[in-house]
C-alpha cells in the first residue's frame, strides 16, 4: 500500500482525458439495465443502519503540518443525480454506499467509525473503557475517529486493542490509539502477526508501494474520469504509519478470554485474507466480527498491488468454522470494511453465500486446470451461478473472478503454463521489436490499431500498442493511443482496484510517472521490530554476484535500541547471525537508530560522521558500495532499464 502521498493532483492536465465512446456508453447502459435495485436498496438501509453521528464527508489534517491526510470532500461529485458514462454503474453505486460515514451504534455496547479511512474502526464497552478492535491506516485517522467516540459519550479511556489481521490498514493507527489508552491495556492480536508485517509488508515494500499507486489510485483525480472507489472503503488514508511490538499473540486455534471483563472468544484464521488473521466472537452481545473474511464485495486471493496468493480452500473453512461455533446464536455480524449484517437469518445467509463464493472459484479453476486450461483460460471462463452472484455483497468491486481464477492457478500449477514455448521467452523489449516488424513497422500497427480502437476493440489495441511501446519506448503516438484503450477499460471496470490500474496506466502514459513518496515501513514500525528483520531489509539489497567472492564478519552496535547483531557477508548473502558481537568480526560499527534506519529503509547512504568504525574501514565500505539503489518510482507502463 501506499500511504504518504505528497503528489498535488490539482496540478494533473485533465485536458488530454477522452469521453466515453459510444461502445463504453452501451456497455455501461447494459450494466445499469441489469442492476437489481431491490439487492440496492437493502444495502443502502444496512449501510445507514444505527447511525448516531452523520459526518458527512471528513477532513482529517496532520496537526503538524495542516496537511489533509483524508479528504471525502473530493468525493462530493458522487452525489450528483446521474451516473456518467465514465463510470460502471456498480462501481459508482458502491461508492456512494462507502459515503455512509460517522459514529454507527451495531448493538448497544459495541459501535463502529466508518469513512475516516479504508476500513473500520470498533468500540466495545468493557467494564473500565474501550476496547478497540481494529486501528485504520495511520495515527491521524485512528485519533479523529477516537475524537468522535469521546465527543459523542465522553472521555473515556482505552482498556484494550484487538488487531484483527496483518494488514496495514488495520494496525497502522495504533500509536493514536495508544496515547488514550491505560498503563495495563492489553494489545491482541492472531499468531505470527509481527512477523507477518514484515513478511508480507516489508521485504517487496518498495514494489508493492508503487503497485499500490495504481492498484488505489493513488496518484488519480477524484472526479467522473478518475478514482471513484476501492470496493471495501474510498481510499488508504496517507498519514504516519505506526507500530507496536507489545503484543499478546493469540497462539491457540480457539481462545476464550477475558478482556475488560467483557467474555470475548477468538478464532484463529490463519493463512486466509492474512497470512495472521482471526475472528472475535462476544457472546453477551451475541456478535461475530467475521474480520476481512466477508465483506460488501468479493475480495481477493490475489492482491494486484502484490502479495503471496491466499488460500480459498482456507478462507471458506474457516467461515464455515464461524458458522459451526456460533451460527445458532448470531444475531449480528460485521466485518472491518463495509457495513454490518443484522438478524441471525440474514447473518448465517452471508456467511454461507460468501463462503461458497471462494469455494466456487476455487473448485471450478481446479476443474478447468485439470481439463488442461491454462491461467490465461480459467480467468475469463469461470463464472458465478446467479445463486453466488446474484447478490450485492458478491459483486466484483475489489477483487474479480478473473484475476482471483488466476491466483488458483498459481497457487496449485505455478506460472508456468505447460507450453515449452513459453517455458523461456524473449524479454518484453526483445520480442516487441519482432513483433512489430513481422507486423509491417510501427505506422502500419498504429493504422490498423486506430482502426480497431474505433470498432471497441480496447483490449486487442492495448496489448498491441505495448508492443510499438517496448520496442520503441519514445513512439508518442503509440502511448496515447493506448492510454485511449486503457482509459476505456476503467470505464467500464465494476471494480475499484481495476478501474485505477488502468487509468493510472493510461495517466502515465500521457503525462509521465507522477512521483508519489512514501514507505509504509516507517520508523515506527521498523524501531519495534526485531534488530534481525531490520537487518534483513538489507540483506536484499545486496548486489550479490559482485559480493558473491567476499567473506567476512561485521558487528552492528545500536546504543539507543540496546541491542547489537553479528552479521556475515558471505557467499554473495547478507546474513543476520546472532544477537551477540562477534570476536573475529572484520569491522564493528556503532550508530543510532535512526541511522539504521535510514540505511535500511531509503537508498541513501548515511552520514559517516555519524557512524563510529572499529575495524578495517575498507571492509564497512565495500558492503556500502554493494547495497543496491531501488527507485521508488519505477517504469511499469514503459520497460525499466536494465544494467
Amino acid at each position: 500500500m501506499i500511504f504518504n502521498d505528497h503528489t498535488d493532483h490539482q496540478n494533473i492536465p485533465r485536458d488530454l482525458r477522452k469521453d466515453a465512446t459510444t461502445k463504453t456508453m452501451q456497455l455501461n447502459h447494459e450494466t445499469y439495465q441489469k442492476i437489481n435495485w431491490s439487492k440496492v436498496k437493502v444495502e443502502n438501509k444496512l449501510a445507514k443502519a444505527g447511525m448516531l453521528v452523520n459526518t458527512n464527508l471528513p477532513v482529517i489534517h496532520n496537526q503538524d503540518s495542516l496537511i489533509s491526510v483524508w479528504d471525502l470532500r473530493r468525493y462530493s461529485f458522487l452525489f450528483n443525480n446521474y451516473i456518467p458514462y465514465t463510470v460502471n454503474p456498480k462501481l459508482w453505486t458502491q461508492g456512494n454506499l462507502n459515503l455512509n460515514t460517522g459514529l454507527f451504534k451495531i448493538t448497544d455496547n459495541i459501535y463502529q467509525v466508518r469513512g475516516f479511512d479504508l476500513a473500520n474502526m470498533t468500540f466495545v464497552k468493557g467494564s473500565t473503557g474501550w476496547i478497540v478492535i481494529d486501528c485504520l491506516t495511520t495515527k491521524e485517522t485512528a485519533k479523529a475517529a477516537l475524537q468522535l467516540v469521546h465527543d459523542y459519550f465522553g472521555e473515556m479511556p482505552i482498556s484494550a486493542v484487538i488487531i484483527t489481521h496483518s494488514h496495514t490498514d488495520h494496525y497502522g493507527g495504533i500509536l493514536g490509539v495508544l496515547d488514550d489508552a491505560k498503563e495495563d491495556a492489553r494489545i491482541y492480536a492472531p499468531m505470527n502477526f509481527i512477523h507477518s508485517v514484515l513478511q508480507e509488508n516489508g521485504n517487496a515494500g518498495v514494489a508493492m508501494t508503487r503497485r499500490g499507486v495504481y492498484m488505489y489510485g493513488t496518484v488519480l483525480p477524484r472526479d467522473e474520469k478518475g478514482q471513484i472507489d476501492d470496493g471495501i472503503g474510498k481510499s488508504v488514508s496517507i498519514g504516519n504509519v505506526t507500530f507496536t511490538n507489545n503484543i499478546y499473540e493469540i497462539n491457540a486455534e480457539h481462545v476464550e478470554q477475558d478482556v475488560d471483563g467483557i467474555a470475548m472468544e477468538f478464532q484463529l484464521a490463519l493463512h486466509t485474507e492474512a497470512p495472521s488473521e482471526m475472528f472475535i466472537y462476544i457472546p453477551g452481545e451475541r456478535s461475530l466480527c467475521i474480520a476481512e473474511l466477508c465483506n460488501a464485495t468479493l475480495h481477493n486471493f490475489y492482491t494486484l498491488r502484490g502479495a503471496e496468493v491466499r488460500d480459498p480452500v482456507a478462507w471458506a473453512a474457516s467461515i464455515q468454522k464461524a458458522i459451526d461455533l456460533w451460527g445458532i446464536k448470531l444475531t449480528s455480524v460485521f466485518g472491518v470494511h463495509n457495513w454490518p449484517r443484522f438478524g441471525n437469518e440474514a447473518a448465517i445467509d452471508y456467511l454461507e453465500k460468501q463462503r461458497d463464493l471462494y469455494q466456487y472459484i476455487n473448485d471450478q479453476t481446479l476443474r478447468l486446470i485439470n481439463k488442461g486450461y491454462t491461467i490465461d483460460e480459467v480467468g475469463r471462463m469461470v463464472k458465478l451461478p446467479e445463486s453466488l452472484k446474484g447478490e450485492w455483497y458478491n459483486s466484483e468491486f475489489y477483487g474479480t473472478v478473473n484475476h482471483n481464477a488466476k491466483a488458483v492457478y498459481q497457487k496449485y500449477i505455478g506460472w508456468y503454463n505447460g507450453n515449452p514455448v513459453d517455458l523461456n521467452k524473449l524479454l518484453p523489449e526483445e520480442s516487441a521489436k519482432k513483433y512489430v516488424e513481422y507486423m509491417g513497422g510501427e505506422e502500419r500497427v498504429l493504422e490498423k490499431a486506430n482502426q480497431d480502437y474505433m470498432k471497441g476493440e480496447y483490449q486487442w489495441v492495448a496489448e498491441v500498442t505495448k508492443q510499438i511501446i517496448y520496442a520503441n519506448p519514445s513512439n508518442r503516438e503509440a502511448k496515447v493511443l493506448c492510454a485511449d484503450a486503457l482509459e476505456q477499460l476503467g470505464y467500464v471496470a465494476e471494480s475499484g482496484p481495476w478501474r485505477n490500474v488502468y487509468l493510472t496506466g493510461a495517466q502515465e502514459l500521457r503525462y509521465g510517472i507522477l512521483p508519489a513518496r512514501g514507505s509504509i515501513i516507517t520508523n515506527d514500525v521498523l524501531n519495534h521490530l526485531p534488530l534481525a528483520d531490520v537487518l534483513y531489509l538489507l540483506s536484499i539489497r545486496i548486489e550479490g554476484l559482485n559480493a558473491g567472492r567476499l567473506n567476512y564478519k561485521m558487528n552492528f552496535v545500536i546504543p539507543d535500541r540496546e541491542d547489537v547483531a553479528s552479521t556475515e557477508l558471505k557467499r554473495g548473502i547478507f546474513r543476520y547471525l546472532n544477537n551477540e558481537l562477534a570476536e573475529d568480526a572484520a569491522v564493528t560499527v556503532t550508530m543510532p537508530k535512526e541511522v539504521l534506519y535510514e540505511l535500511a529503509a531509503t537508498n541513501e547512504n548515511p552520514d559517516p560522521s555519524k557512524i563510529k568504525i572499529e575495524g578495517d574501514i575498507h571492509k564497512w565500505n565495500t558492503f556500502l558500495s554493494l547495497l543496491d539503489t531501488f527507485d521508488q518510482n519505477f517504469n511499469i507502463m514503459t520497460p525499466v532499464p536494465k544494467k
